[in-house]
């Protein structure tokens, strides 16, 4: 009997082995394969390039009553810097405006993420973005030419091809002469453009 029941039981699962192999076979033959293929897909060249506009030696407009005792030095600029010589605002209401050009070569519009001002050594400053007042002297990156528009992060935004005017301000803004004479050593900004 054991023996019985054991080919019984070597029967039944042989006909379910069969079945199931029968069941793979129709479920494969319903099944389908796509196939995605893509042609040519390319990167396009772009080009990243904002810079100053190269100037050998721009003058200054100047603003103020002092004859003798106020003077601005010219701006070389290059593509990455632009370095104003040295100067002199002797007294309240002496003013130098330097006017430059940002421009995009490039093929990527870009905007001005960021100003940082730079403070000179020698003199205690405030900053507040594109301003900077140290000691009598206030220095700023304007958009226009009087120098009453700062230029703000984020809005200023320069396209391809386009170009950003930046005025260069420094102003005798405090109401005090000096009786001895203050020199500012290293005053400046960084900008920084970043991708649109």
């Amino acid at each position: 009997m054991k023996e019985t029941s054991k080919k019984k039981s070597y029967i039944i699962l042989t006909v379910l082995s069969v079945m199931i192999i029968g069941l793979s076979v129709a479920f494969a033959a319903l099944s389908t394969t796509l196939t995605i293929n893509f042609g040519n897909v390319t990167q396009s060249s772009q080009n990243w390039n904002v810079q100053f506009k190269e100037e050998s030696a721009l003058e200054a407009e100047k603003n103020g009553t002092s004859d003798t005792g106020l003077v601005c030095g010219t701006v070389k600029a290059t593509t990455t810097t632009a370095t104003v010589s040295d100067s002199t605002l002797s007294k309240p209401g002496d003013k130098c405006v330097w006017a430059l050009n940002v421009k995009n070569t490039g093929t990527i519009d870009a905007t001005l993420s960021t100003i940082t001002p730079v403070t000179p050594s020698s003199v205690e400053c405030t900053t507040v973005g594109a301003s900077m007042v140290c000691g009598n002297i206030t220095y700023k990156l304007a958009s226009n030419a009087d120098g009453s528009t700062l230029l703000a992060t984020g809005v200023d935004v320069l396209n391809t091809t386009g170009n950003l005017p930046v005025y260069l301000v420094a102003e005798y803004t405090g109401t005090e002469l000096s009786a001895t004479p203050v020199t500012h050593t290293g005053a400046g900004f960084t900008m920084n453009f970043a991708q649109k």
